[in-house]
């Protein structure tokens, strides 16, 4: 009987919130609310005392949770799988997520690809019955998994894609939603919060007594934090092949799939974090990283010389030069080298 073991990014969430030192003060008020949706635990830590603005937020995240989901049947995203071969129209945020990731593709050598889907589904990563395929079933998925196979109608707003393909968002959904909450929050005069989405990180200003917030980065190696960087007012994601797994017959299967072999990621890179204005960016790329490994990264960097990435691999951490002083090791890290990107 094969054994199955399933770890996810909730584990990536509390684990990175210990190192989120606040400066909490008797003078600033708090509201703090956790929820379970985007198939993760999201945190919220707001200094303020307006709970509609909170409110709000959590509304819009279960608003546009309903539009992206893969598998609520009634989502844009499932209606477009459910149409394969003719264009579906969708929601001008779906639009416009579609045509980010389409681009963040084009950009990564199709090292992220949203129509990773029918290997999603394949090794039971949408399911508590985790698989491990045959090379047939490989075979067959690999075929279907392409980005350039997706059209879109900017007129009409709709999407078409092949018989046969599937499109997926998880891996840049989180950065988004994190955004468009976050708006919320300061439309409503919020001016200082932390969003935590299964390790997709929103910052909003500083903290209440204007310092920078430091976030810790969790270690692959499940004993605590490899790092810490000190940021506000920006995005920071994290992806792991860590965050989610199952092993089988004494072999560790993880949820980062390579669209090129339709089977989890096999790099040096152990994690990822991107650092930059867009969540979604940041999102899709800390994914992409992962899948490529450092030594094939330089385009990717070379393309966002806007975004920063901290890259953790056996025993070196790779750090943008931009926010190299903003970065520190922890104790249990002080030997590993620190080699500027």
């Amino acid at each position: 009987m094969r054994k199955l073991k399933s770890v996810f990014a909730v584990i990536l969430v509390l684990t990175m919130l210990i190192c989120v030192f606040v400066g909490c003060n008797a003078k600033y008020s708090v509201i703090e609310e956790e929820i379970y949706a985007l198939d993760t635990v999201i945190n919220m830590t707001v200094y303020s005392e307006n709970q509609n603005a909170v409110n709000s937020a959590k509304a819009e995240i279960r608003r546009l949770e309903a539009l992206f989901s893969v598998t609520n049947s009634t989502s844009d995203i499932s209606r477009v799988n459910s149409a394969s071969g003719t264009f579906v129209s969708v929601s001008d945020e779906c639009f416009s997520l579609i045509s980010t990731a389409l681009d963040v593709s084009d950009k990564t050598n199709g090292n992220f690809d949203i129509t990773i889907y029918p290997a999603v589904k394949l090794w039971g990563f949408t399911t508590l019955d985790k698989y491990v395929p045959t090379k047939e079933e490989l075979d067959d998925v690999k075929s279907r998994i392409d980005y350039k196979q997706v059209r879109l109608d900017s007129t009409s707003k709709s999407v078409n894609i092949p018989q046969g393909v599937s499109l997926d968002l998880g891996g840049i959904a989180k950065g988004y939603i994190s955004d468009q909450a976050s708006q919320i929050l300061k439309e409503q005069g919020v001016t200082s919060a932390i969003l935590n989405l299964g390790g997709n990180i929103k910052l909003v200003g500083s903290k209440p007594n204007g310092e920078s917030y430091k976030i810790g980065i969790k270690s692959p190696f499940n004993d605590g934090n490899f790092g810490i960087i000190t940021a506000e007012d920006t995005n920071i994601s994290t992806a792991g092949g860590y965050e989610r797994y199952f092993e089988s017959d004494g072999k560790h299967y993880h949820h980062i799939l390579n669209p090129y072999t339709a089977s989890p990621a096999d790099t040096d890179v152990l994690s990822a974090t991107v650092v930059g204005e867009k969540g979604e960016v940041c999102d899709a790329l800390s994914t992409a990283i992962v899948v490529s490994g450092s030594k094939n990264a330089s385009g990717i960097f070379a393309n966002y010389p806007d975004y920063n990435f901290i890259i953790f691999t056996e025993n070196s951490v790779f750090v943008s030069e931009n926010i190299s002083d903003n970065f520190v090791l922890t104790d249990n890290y002080r030997d590993f080298k620190i080699i500027i990107i």
